[in-house]
């Protein structure tokens, strides 16, 4: 099969000058910039129908990398002349509506870029720009055979390490093509055959290029195991896959792999056999990807669980590709050969504590750079007591940075002090997440900060002296506070979630629920609020109590608060604490939530 380039489509712009225009030109310290822009589709098809990758955006930035000018309809302008300071410029173009970095059926994804385009005073500037495929196209046929030698099949194909979303191509059903970002491949097909027996292989496509059409045709082997052919058409950069599958019974194995950023849990089943299997005689190998084929794998212990086994390993290194496979015996029967990626270790920002910025009236556990309500990792409760209504009778700052006393010498600790602010109880609290603003007495606040890596645990430092609660507003259901006599406690906890959760601190229904949110996925906390004895900083680590051990977090949330209570406005004023050298732990076994 040879799918050919055609230009689809190309969008001009054109340029009129009026004399008044011109005169206006002289004046200015401008240009004006004339565009061409057209894509090269070179795998277009009917999904052009559903999904319009004609439609453009186009964004003009500046040498500041702002943009100067953009639309999101290049069609609508494409008959105005752009007028611009003088000066370089980068012109980008892509599809709308669509970013090309999920996969996804029917929706090709085209962009270009050029850069250095200069805009001159006076003078009228011509750009040509060729959009062309950025992403990767997958189109998967079933032979005739296969509905007659299987009962069903279906074929998966997704990124190597999870790089990309896998979807699914069903015998039996009209598959559309489907596109991917850049990224190895593999695929994995499953299927049944008369007998019932089922049986899955998978392959995988590495070197992966933008604008690569990979067609995948599955038949059926004439005899004995499967075969891979390959036709190759480099004129068009398409590739096309012939998969012989063998639907005769035979014993087949599988595996599966949940890689951390150190260790990684094997899974492995007997998918079909054709005699009875010792499960003492199962086990795991393993090796780095880039060993090769002739790279010396490695054995591991593993547990048999009727059909299916379990193994782990550790040792590993952080964001490294692996290879590994069931065996039996010596390699009497062996699974394909899978590949996992080790997930990135990502540290903790800022978690020294050591830099901290002045924004207005709020300080921030930030550098200059991010110091915002919003952009910095670390927020606190101070702007809620040094902006808008907050602030009348004096900026107050809960929450500063301190040189002493400090755990590292020649660093900085966060200080937090529970306070008073004209009527109200304030607590001093250090959060990941957002200060979205006042509202009445309460505040909007945002936790959760972006993070993708799988930690076992916070560590880190802290002092405490409470108070006795002196201001009772109002206390959690069940727990009993008199106020006079009731020492204040302090509170440091982590979770990891799939989201980020805004709320109103003066609404505890919205407060989050963090044993039963499903969007929680492993959470910590000091078991202790209480004073920590002597003169030093105590040292701590809460382990992360994980719900699954699959499931992978898009956010961060850490807390420590002076006042435990703080977010039901009661607490001791004065109450003290300070934090330093907070760090993620990702060695280890994690836990379990139970």
């Amino acid at each position: 099969m040879r799918i050919t380039y055609n230009l689809l489509f190309l969008l001009f712009a054109t340029l009129f000058f009026s004399c008044q225009e011109k005169q206006e030109l002289v004046e200015e310290n401008a240009g004006y910039l004339r565009l061409q822009i057209g894509a090269n589709t070179a795998l277009g098809t009917k999904a052009e129908e559903v999904y319009n990758p004609k439609q453009l955006t186009v964004k003009i930035l500046n040498s500041a990398g702002k943009v100067e000018w953009e639309t999101d309809d290049w069609s609508k302008e494409e008959s105005q002349s752009i007028k611009l300071p003088t000066g370089k410029y980068t012109i980008q173009a892509s599809s709308a509506g669509f970013d090309g970095k999920s996969s996804a059926f029917d929706k090709p994804y085209y962009a270009g870029t050029q850069e250095d385009v200069l805009v001159e005073k006076n003078k009228e500037t011509s750009v040509k720009l060729t959009c062309t495929l950025a992403n990767v196209k997958v189109t998967v046929n079933f032979d005739d055979s296969f509905e007659v030698a299987f009962k069903s099949a279906a074929v998966t194909i997704g990124g190597i390490a999870n790089s990309a979303e896998a979807l699914n191509f069903k015998m039996g059903e009209m598959s559309k093509s489907a596109y991917y970002p850049v990224t190895n491949l593999y695929a994995k097909v499953a299927v049944t055959n008369k007998s019932g027996i089922s049986h899955s292989q998978t392959d995988t496509i590495k070197n992966v290029k933008a604008r690569d059409h990979y067609i995948f045709n599955y038949s059926v082997a004439a005899s004995g195991s499967g075969s891979i052919s390959i036709d190759v058409d480099e004129s068009t950069r398409t590739y096309t896959f012939h998969f012989a599958v063998d639907p005769t019974p035979k014993t087949n194995l599988s595996a599966s792999a949940n890689a951390w950023s150190k260790f990684a849990y094997l899974n492995g089943k007997i998918v079909s056999a054709t005699e009875e299997l010792d499960p003492e005689l199962m086990s795991f190998q393993y090796r780095l990807e880039s060993s090769g084929e002739d790279g010396e794998w490695t054995k591991i212990a593993t547990t048999a669980k009727d059909d299916n086994f379990e193994g782990k390993i550790g040792g590993l290194t952080p964001n490294t590709s692996y290879q590994y496979r069931l065996i039996y015996g010596e390699e009497q029967f062996v699974s394909p050969t899978y590949t996992f990626t080790t997930e990135k270790i990502t540290a903790l920002h800022n978690g020294s504590f050591d830099n901290w910025a002045q924004s207005g009236d709020t300080w921030y556990p930030d550098s200059a750079k991010y110091a915002g309500n919003t952009t910095s990792f670390w927020n606190t409760s101070n702007p809620g007591t040094t902006q808008g209504m907050g602030a009348i009778g004096g900026a107050v700052n809960p929450t500063t940075g301190v040189k002493s006393p400090v755990h590292t010498p020649g660093g900085q600790a966060a200080k937090l002090e529970s306070t008073y602010k004209i009527i109200a109880f304030a607590a001093a609290s250090l959060y990941t997440g957002s200060f979205l603003g006042l509202d009445g007495m309460s505040a909007n606040m945002e936790f959760g900060k972006p993070f993708t890596s799988r930690p076992i645990a916070l560590h880190g430092f802290y002092k405490y002296t409470p108070k006795v609660i002196d201001n009772v507003d109002r206390t959690p259901e069940g727990v009993e506070i008199i106020k006079n006599q009731t020492m204040d406690q302090c509170a440091i906890f982590i979770a990891l979630a799939t989201k980020s959760f805004q709320f109103n601190n003066g609404k505890e229904e919205e407060y989050i629920d963090y044993a039963n949110d499903p969007a929680i996925i492993a959470y910590g906390e000091l078991p202790s609020g209480g004073a920590t004895s002597g003169e030093d900083y105590t040292e701590f680590t809460i382990p992360l109590k994980y719900k699954d051990l699959t499931t992978k977090p898009t956010h961060i949330i850490i807390v420590c608060s002076a006042s435990k209570y703080g977010d039901y406005m009661t607490g001791g004023k004065g109450s003290l604490m300070y934090l330093d050298d907070f760090e993620l732990v990702y060695d280890g076994e994690p836990t379990i939530w139970k």
